[in-house]
């Protein structure tokens, strides 16, 4: 693992460093994998580890919240996903027919009095096995949408099912998709307004006349009670 993170560049001056690079890291990728995406967390999680990571990958001490802050504020986002992406698809299965899109902010990396700094990425992963299959840097002047579809030539999804929420429901994302044999699953709502009357009419229209087919899930999650129709 330490061979994958060896490509991304240390920043800091070497004679002030108490932690290396790739120890840091192995312990932000272990953290963003088990899902959790702000820097206290990271911190807890790593704190909460430490024999963990120091059987398995030699980690003698954890750094503290500054730390990590500094660290992950002066690398390059970009290479550290690609070089997580890397590892998991090294390391596991890549077989699923659905590729999730999600993007995540990592909150507390944001630089001093820039708003909008902190360190973001978006994820395609396979749904059945968690395995990432790419990862991107969200620009700072820029947001998902563009970011996806520079991403999708680069993925395999020929008779695979993309999922996105509403930011992605653009014609040119859906034609991306359909040029490379995939399948999408979008969310829609009101803010394509035309697009969003036309289905709901069409759902009324076909609903009242000969009924159409429903799978209903529900669930509990986040503290709440969700209900889905589909």
């Amino acid at each position: 693992m330490r061979e994958y993170f060896a490509i991304i560049e240390d920043p800091r001056h070497q004679s002030y460093v108490r932690h290396n690079l790739d120890d840091i890291l192995i312990m932000v990728m272990c953290s963003v994998l088990c899902g959790i995406t702000d820097l206290s967390g990271i911190v807890s999680f790593s704190q909460n580890k430490a024999e963990f990571f120091k059987r398995n990958f030699n980690i003698e001490n954890i750094p503290s919240k500054p730390t990590f802050s500094r660290v992950l504020s002066l690398v390059d986002g970009q290479k550290v996903a690609e070089t997580i992406m890397a590892i998991m698809q090294d390391k596991f299965s890549i077989q699923s027919d659905v590729i999730a899109i999600d993007g995540k902010a990592i909150r507390s990396t944001s630089e001093a009095n820039k708003k909008h700094s902190a360190l973001q990425i978006i994820t395609a992963y396979l749904t059945e096995s968690g395995v990432v299959l790419s990862q991107k840097k969200i620009n700072k002047k820029t947001n998902e949408i563009p970011v996806l579809q520079e991403m999708l030539p680069y993925l395999n999804i020929k008779g695979k099912t993309i999922t996105a929420d509403a930011m992605h429901c653009k014609r040119e994302t859906c034609e991306r998709i359909i040029s490379q044999k995939g399948d999408y699953v979008i969310g829609l709502k009101s803010n394509q307004k035309s697009l969003f009357e036309d289905v709901e009419y069409f759902l009324k229209e076909t609903s009242d006349k000969a009924g159409i087919d429903e799978y209903i899930t529900l669930e509990k999650n986040h503290g709440r009670i969700e209900k889905r129709i589909i």
